[in-house]
Protein backbone atom coordinates (compact mmCIF):
# COMPACT_ATOMS: atom_id res chain seq x y z
CA UNK A 1 0.00 0.00 0.00
CA UNK A 2 2.64 2.07 -0.21
CA UNK A 3 2.03 5.77 -1.69
CA UNK A 4 -1.18 5.99 -0.19
CA UNK A 5 -2.35 9.68 -0.02
CA UNK A 6 -5.18 9.73 2.56
CA UNK A 7 -4.82 7.04 5.41
CA UNK A 8 -8.41 7.80 7.06
CA UNK A 9 -10.41 7.02 4.31
CA UNK A 10 -11.83 3.54 4.83
CA UNK A 11 -14.30 5.06 8.37
CA UNK A 12 -15.31 7.84 6.01
CA UNK A 13 -16.11 6.18 3.21
CA UNK A 14 -18.08 3.29 5.14
CA UNK A 15 -19.29 6.24 7.22
CA UNK A 16 -20.84 7.86 3.91
CA UNK A 17 -21.77 4.93 2.58
CA UNK A 18 -24.19 4.47 5.77
CA UNK A 19 -25.82 7.46 5.38
CA UNK A 20 -26.88 7.09 1.67
CA UNK A 21 -27.71 3.76 2.96
CA UNK A 22 -30.56 5.56 5.57
CA UNK A 23 -31.47 7.84 2.54
CA UNK A 24 -31.98 4.66 0.31
CA UNK A 25 -34.12 3.22 2.55
CA UNK A 26 -36.12 6.32 3.69
CA UNK A 27 -36.66 6.82 -0.63
CA UNK A 28 -37.56 3.18 -0.98
CA UNK A 29 -40.04 3.58 2.23
CA UNK A 30 -41.22 7.15 1.13
CA UNK A 31 -42.41 5.82 -2.84
CA UNK A 32 -44.90 3.07 -1.29
CA UNK A 33 -46.68 6.03 0.51
CA UNK A 34 -47.54 8.42 -2.90
CA UNK A 35 -48.58 7.71 -5.85
CA UNK A 36 -46.38 6.36 -8.64
CA UNK A 37 -47.60 8.72 -10.88
CA UNK A 38 -46.90 11.81 -8.45
CA UNK A 39 -43.79 14.34 -8.73
CA UNK A 40 -43.24 13.13 -4.91
CA UNK A 41 -42.36 9.38 -6.53
CA UNK A 42 -40.48 10.98 -9.17
CA UNK A 43 -38.52 12.84 -6.38
CA UNK A 44 -38.01 10.03 -4.70
CA UNK A 45 -37.00 7.82 -7.44
CA UNK A 46 -34.09 9.95 -8.13
CA UNK A 47 -33.12 9.79 -4.12
CA UNK A 48 -32.81 5.83 -4.71
CA UNK A 49 -31.03 6.08 -8.14
CA UNK A 50 -28.48 8.32 -6.39
CA UNK A 51 -27.97 6.64 -3.34
CA UNK A 52 -28.11 2.36 -4.45
CA UNK A 53 -24.87 2.09 -4.80
CA UNK A 54 -24.20 2.66 -1.00
CA UNK A 55 -25.16 -1.39 -0.69
CA UNK A 56 -22.65 -2.52 -3.09
CA UNK A 57 -20.25 -0.02 -0.73
CA UNK A 58 -21.08 -1.74 2.37
CA UNK A 59 -20.03 -5.36 1.14
CA UNK A 60 -16.62 -3.30 -0.38
CA UNK A 61 -15.89 -2.22 3.01
CA UNK A 62 -16.15 -5.58 4.84
CA UNK A 63 -14.07 -6.77 2.00
CA UNK A 64 -11.01 -4.08 2.69
CA UNK A 65 -11.61 -4.59 6.40
CA UNK A 66 -12.41 -8.73 6.32
CA UNK A 67 -9.17 -9.47 3.68
CA UNK A 68 -6.65 -7.36 4.49
CA UNK A 69 -5.14 -9.57 7.05
CA UNK A 70 -3.55 -11.69 4.08
CA UNK A 71 -3.58 -15.55 3.85
CA UNK A 72 -3.61 -16.08 7.68
CA UNK A 73 -7.49 -17.22 8.52
CA UNK A 74 -7.95 -20.76 9.23
CA UNK A 75 -11.53 -22.22 8.70
CA UNK A 76 -12.30 -22.18 12.07
CA UNK A 77 -11.17 -18.38 11.94
CA UNK A 78 -13.94 -17.80 9.00
CA UNK A 79 -16.69 -20.05 10.70
CA UNK A 80 -16.23 -19.07 14.59
CA UNK A 81 -14.09 -15.55 14.26
CA UNK A 82 -16.55 -14.26 11.19
CA UNK A 83 -19.58 -16.26 10.15
CA UNK A 84 -21.02 -17.28 13.38
CA UNK A 85 -21.47 -13.49 14.74
CA UNK A 86 -22.67 -12.61 11.94
CA UNK A 87 -25.36 -14.97 12.60
CA UNK A 88 -25.68 -14.21 15.97
CA UNK A 89 -25.59 -10.26 15.40
CA UNK A 90 -28.97 -11.14 12.69
CA UNK A 91 -30.79 -13.31 15.33
CA UNK A 92 -30.03 -10.40 18.19
CA UNK A 93 -31.82 -7.69 16.31
CA UNK A 94 -34.12 -9.71 14.11
CA UNK A 95 -35.55 -10.22 17.80
CA UNK A 96 -34.86 -6.95 19.16
CA UNK A 97 -37.40 -5.54 16.42
CA UNK A 98 -40.00 -8.02 16.97
CA UNK A 99 -39.98 -7.42 20.89
CA UNK A 100 -39.98 -3.43 20.30
CA UNK A 101 -42.86 -3.48 17.75
CA UNK A 102 -44.69 -5.79 19.94
CA UNK A 103 -43.99 -3.01 22.83
CA UNK A 104 -45.01 -0.24 20.74
CA UNK A 105 -47.83 -1.73 19.70
CA UNK A 106 -49.26 -2.05 22.86
CA UNK A 107 -47.76 -5.83 24.13
CA UNK A 108 -45.88 -6.25 27.57
CA UNK A 109 -42.62 -7.63 28.00
CA UNK A 110 -41.76 -11.31 28.67
CA UNK A 111 -39.53 -13.79 29.18
CA UNK A 112 -41.43 -16.28 26.58
CA UNK A 113 -41.75 -13.51 24.26
CA UNK A 114 -38.39 -12.87 23.88
CA UNK A 115 -37.22 -16.18 23.36
CA UNK A 116 -39.95 -16.37 21.18
CA UNK A 117 -38.39 -13.69 18.62
CA UNK A 118 -34.94 -15.14 19.24
CA UNK A 119 -36.54 -18.62 17.76
CA UNK A 120 -38.48 -16.71 14.69
CA UNK A 121 -35.12 -14.45 13.98
CA UNK A 122 -32.95 -17.48 13.89
CA UNK A 123 -35.28 -19.10 11.34
CA UNK A 124 -35.46 -16.17 9.53
CA UNK A 125 -38.33 -14.23 10.29
CA UNK A 126 -36.49 -10.86 10.73
CA UNK A 127 -36.72 -7.47 10.13
CA UNK A 128 -36.65 -6.17 6.31
CA UNK A 129 -33.27 -3.72 6.75
CA UNK A 130 -31.36 -7.22 7.71
CA UNK A 131 -31.59 -8.95 4.51
CA UNK A 132 -27.94 -7.26 4.34
CA UNK A 133 -26.64 -10.21 6.98
CA UNK A 134 -28.12 -12.70 5.28
CA UNK A 135 -25.30 -12.47 2.02
CA UNK A 136 -22.27 -10.95 4.57
CA UNK A 137 -22.51 -14.25 6.20
CA UNK A 138 -22.66 -16.42 3.18
CA UNK A 139 -19.58 -14.39 1.94
CA UNK A 140 -17.67 -15.42 5.73
CA UNK A 141 -18.28 -18.90 5.26
CA UNK A 142 -16.22 -18.76 2.65
CA UNK A 143 -14.13 -16.14 3.40
CA UNK A 144 -11.25 -18.24 4.41
CA UNK A 145 -10.51 -19.18 0.77
CA UNK A 146 -11.26 -15.49 -0.72
CA UNK A 147 -8.49 -14.37 1.48
CA UNK A 148 -5.82 -17.32 0.83
CA UNK A 149 -6.58 -16.29 -3.38
CA UNK A 150 -6.18 -12.69 -1.95
CA UNK A 151 -2.79 -13.00 -0.20
CA UNK A 152 -1.19 -15.66 -2.94
CA UNK A 153 -3.15 -14.64 -6.49
CA UNK A 154 -1.21 -11.35 -8.75
CA UNK A 155 -2.60 -8.51 -9.22
CA UNK A 156 -4.14 -9.40 -12.66
CA UNK A 157 -5.62 -12.82 -11.55
CA UNK A 158 -7.59 -10.56 -8.87
CA UNK A 159 -8.19 -8.41 -11.83
CA UNK A 160 -9.08 -11.33 -13.72
CA UNK A 161 -11.78 -12.20 -11.50
CA UNK A 162 -13.04 -8.58 -10.98
CA UNK A 163 -13.67 -8.43 -14.32
CA UNK A 164 -15.10 -12.28 -14.59
CA UNK A 165 -17.79 -10.92 -11.96
CA UNK A 166 -18.26 -7.58 -13.42
CA UNK A 167 -19.15 -9.45 -16.95
CA UNK A 168 -21.58 -12.06 -15.31
CA UNK A 169 -22.67 -10.59 -12.78
CA UNK A 170 -23.56 -6.77 -14.40
CA UNK A 171 -23.54 -7.00 -18.21
CA UNK A 172 -24.67 -10.06 -19.32
CA UNK A 173 -27.47 -9.77 -17.36
CA UNK A 174 -28.55 -6.64 -18.74
CA UNK A 175 -27.94 -8.39 -22.46
CA UNK A 176 -30.03 -11.06 -21.61
CA UNK A 177 -32.88 -8.90 -20.81
CA UNK A 178 -32.69 -7.52 -24.04
CA UNK A 179 -31.56 -10.51 -25.82
CA UNK A 180 -33.31 -13.51 -24.46
CA UNK A 181 -32.60 -15.86 -26.99
CA UNK A 182 -29.48 -14.63 -27.93
CA UNK A 183 -26.74 -16.84 -27.73
CA UNK A 184 -24.77 -15.09 -25.21
CA UNK A 185 -27.91 -15.36 -23.12
CA UNK A 186 -28.09 -19.31 -23.72
CA UNK A 187 -24.08 -19.42 -22.94
CA UNK A 188 -25.16 -17.44 -19.69
CA UNK A 189 -27.96 -19.45 -18.05
CA UNK A 190 -25.80 -22.97 -19.13
CA UNK A 191 -22.05 -22.01 -17.53
CA UNK A 192 -23.56 -21.06 -14.00
CA UNK A 193 -20.36 -19.11 -13.22
CA UNK A 194 -21.98 -18.98 -9.73
CA UNK A 195 -18.52 -18.31 -7.86
CA UNK A 196 -18.75 -14.77 -9.29
CA UNK A 197 -22.01 -13.70 -9.09
CA UNK A 198 -23.69 -12.16 -5.64
CA UNK A 199 -21.58 -9.64 -3.60
CA UNK A 200 -18.42 -11.76 -3.78
CA UNK A 201 -16.98 -8.88 -6.65
CA UNK A 202 -18.02 -6.22 -4.35
CA UNK A 203 -16.12 -7.45 -1.18
CA UNK A 204 -12.85 -8.33 -3.53
CA UNK A 205 -13.26 -5.26 -4.96
CA UNK A 206 -13.14 -3.07 -1.76
CA UNK A 207 -10.38 -5.38 -1.05
CA UNK A 208 -8.14 -4.69 -4.01
CA UNK A 209 -8.80 -0.89 -4.55
CA UNK A 210 -7.86 -0.76 -0.18
CA UNK A 211 -4.65 -2.76 -1.08
CA UNK A 212 -3.58 -1.87 -4.29
CA UNK A 213 -2.66 1.82 -5.45
CA UNK A 214 -3.89 2.34 -8.92
CA UNK A 215 -2.38 5.11 -11.32
CA UNK A 216 -3.74 8.75 -12.16
CA UNK A 217 -5.09 7.67 -15.36
CA UNK A 218 -6.64 4.19 -13.97
CA UNK A 219 -8.36 6.44 -11.40
CA UNK A 220 -10.02 9.45 -13.64
CA UNK A 221 -11.48 6.57 -16.00
CA UNK A 222 -12.93 5.24 -13.02
CA UNK A 223 -14.45 8.83 -12.21
CA UNK A 224 -15.71 8.76 -15.70
CA UNK A 225 -17.20 5.44 -15.67
CA UNK A 226 -18.73 6.20 -12.33
CA UNK A 227 -20.50 9.36 -13.80
CA UNK A 228 -21.59 7.45 -16.60
CA UNK A 229 -22.72 5.08 -13.90
CA UNK A 230 -25.16 7.55 -11.96
CA UNK A 231 -26.71 8.37 -15.77
CA UNK A 232 -27.09 4.83 -16.98
CA UNK A 233 -28.96 4.14 -13.41
CA UNK A 234 -31.24 7.13 -13.86
CA UNK A 235 -32.05 7.50 -17.30
CA UNK A 236 -31.70 3.38 -18.07
CA UNK A 237 -35.17 2.80 -18.05
CA UNK A 238 -36.34 5.90 -19.89
CA UNK A 239 -33.24 6.11 -22.78
CA UNK A 240 -32.49 2.38 -23.13
CA UNK A 241 -35.47 0.75 -22.28
CA UNK A 242 -36.16 -2.18 -19.61
CA UNK A 243 -37.56 -2.50 -16.41
CA UNK A 244 -36.29 -0.23 -13.58
CA UNK A 245 -35.43 -2.66 -11.44
CA UNK A 246 -32.76 -4.10 -14.13
CA UNK A 247 -31.41 -0.89 -13.77
CA UNK A 248 -31.38 -0.09 -10.10
CA UNK A 249 -30.40 -3.80 -8.96
CA UNK A 250 -27.54 -4.08 -6.47
CA UNK A 251 -25.10 -5.37 -8.95
CA UNK A 252 -26.71 -3.40 -12.09
CA UNK A 253 -23.32 -2.27 -14.29
CA UNK A 254 -24.42 1.49 -13.35
CA UNK A 255 -24.61 0.68 -9.49
CA UNK A 256 -21.42 -1.05 -9.77
CA UNK A 257 -19.35 1.54 -11.66
CA UNK A 258 -20.56 4.08 -9.23
CA UNK A 259 -19.80 2.10 -5.94
CA UNK A 260 -16.11 1.99 -7.40
CA UNK A 261 -15.91 5.42 -8.44
CA UNK A 262 -16.93 6.53 -5.07
CA UNK A 263 -15.09 4.33 -3.38
CA UNK A 264 -11.61 5.52 -5.58
CA UNK A 265 -12.56 9.04 -4.94
CA UNK A 266 -12.43 8.65 -1.20
CA UNK A 267 -9.17 7.13 -1.38
CA UNK A 268 -7.75 9.39 -3.56
CA UNK A 269 -9.20 13.08 -3.23
CA UNK A 270 -11.71 12.88 0.00
CA UNK A 271 -11.35 12.26 3.74
CA UNK A 272 -9.82 13.61 6.37
CA UNK A 273 -6.89 15.00 7.93
CA UNK A 274 -3.40 13.38 8.43
CA UNK A 275 -3.50 14.31 11.93
CA UNK A 276 -3.50 11.52 14.11
CA UNK A 277 -6.46 12.19 16.32
CA UNK A 278 -8.78 12.85 13.51
CA UNK A 279 -7.78 9.44 11.88
CA UNK A 280 -8.23 7.90 14.91
CA UNK A 281 -11.84 9.33 15.21
CA UNK A 282 -12.57 8.40 11.91
CA UNK A 283 -11.18 5.14 12.26
CA UNK A 284 -13.28 4.27 15.57
CA UNK A 285 -16.62 5.73 14.03
CA UNK A 286 -16.12 3.09 11.08
CA UNK A 287 -15.72 0.67 13.37
CA UNK A 288 -19.32 0.80 14.89
CA UNK A 289 -21.27 3.23 11.90
CA UNK A 290 -22.75 -0.08 10.15
CA UNK A 291 -24.56 0.07 13.95
CA UNK A 292 -26.27 2.82 12.71
CA UNK A 293 -27.83 0.96 9.94
CA UNK A 294 -29.05 -1.54 12.55
CA UNK A 295 -30.40 0.47 14.93
CA UNK A 296 -31.95 3.24 13.20
CA UNK A 297 -35.29 1.48 12.13
CA UNK A 298 -35.78 1.45 15.85
CA UNK A 299 -36.58 5.53 15.55
CA UNK A 300 -38.83 4.73 12.69
CA UNK A 301 -40.62 3.01 14.33
CA UNK A 302 -40.89 5.47 17.70
CA UNK A 303 -41.55 8.05 15.04
CA UNK A 304 -44.52 6.45 13.64
CA UNK A 305 -45.37 5.70 16.90
CA UNK A 306 -45.71 9.79 17.67
CA UNK A 307 -47.52 10.28 14.45
CA UNK A 308 -44.77 11.72 12.41
CA UNK A 309 -44.17 11.02 8.89
CA UNK A 310 -40.92 10.79 7.69
CA UNK A 311 -42.42 12.50 4.28
CA UNK A 312 -43.66 15.09 6.44
CA UNK A 313 -41.12 18.10 4.91
CA UNK A 314 -41.45 17.27 1.64
CA UNK A 315 -40.00 14.76 -0.49
CA UNK A 316 -36.92 17.11 -1.32
CA UNK A 317 -36.30 17.74 1.78
CA UNK A 318 -37.25 14.77 4.20
CA UNK A 319 -35.12 12.15 2.89
CA UNK A 320 -31.51 13.66 3.36
CA UNK A 321 -32.44 15.70 6.35
CA UNK A 322 -34.50 12.61 8.05
CA UNK A 323 -31.50 10.42 7.25
CA UNK A 324 -29.38 12.82 9.32
CA UNK A 325 -31.23 12.77 11.76
CA UNK A 326 -31.67 9.29 12.35
CA UNK A 327 -27.82 8.76 12.13
CA UNK A 328 -26.95 11.04 14.75
CA UNK A 329 -29.77 9.70 17.23
CA UNK A 330 -28.73 6.10 16.46
CA UNK A 331 -24.87 6.76 16.56
CA UNK A 332 -24.73 7.11 20.46
CA UNK A 333 -26.24 3.78 20.41
CA UNK A 334 -24.40 2.24 17.94
CA UNK A 335 -21.24 3.47 19.83
CA UNK A 336 -22.35 2.01 23.05
CA UNK A 337 -22.82 -1.16 21.82
CA UNK A 338 -20.09 -1.87 20.02
CA UNK A 339 -18.11 -0.97 23.42
CA UNK A 340 -19.90 -3.70 25.45
CA UNK A 341 -17.08 -5.97 26.51
CA UNK A 342 -16.74 -9.39 24.95
CA UNK A 343 -20.09 -8.84 22.86
CA UNK A 344 -19.51 -5.88 21.09
CA UNK A 345 -18.09 -8.04 17.91
CA UNK A 346 -21.42 -10.11 18.05
CA UNK A 347 -23.56 -7.08 18.01
CA UNK A 348 -21.77 -5.15 14.50
CA UNK A 349 -19.44 -6.04 12.04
Amino acid sequence: MAGERNYGWPGFFRLFAVLAALMLLLARDGQGAVSASSGAWQVLSVYEGLTVWSVPALFMGWGMYGLEGGGKASMRDGLLGLALPAFCMLVFWGALYAVVAHLLGGGTLSLSGVWAALVSAARGNTYFHLWLLYPLIGLYLVHPLLQRFAASASRGEILYVLALAFVFASLLPVWAAFHPSHVLTVLLERLQVHMVLGYMGYYLAGWYLHHFVIGRAAEFLLYILGVLGVVLTLAGPSILGGSRELWYSYTAPGVALTAVALCTLFRYVLGVSEERSRRRAVYALGECVFGVYLFHQIWVLVFRWFGISTLALGPVASVPVFALILFLLSLPFAWLFSHIPGAGRWLFQ
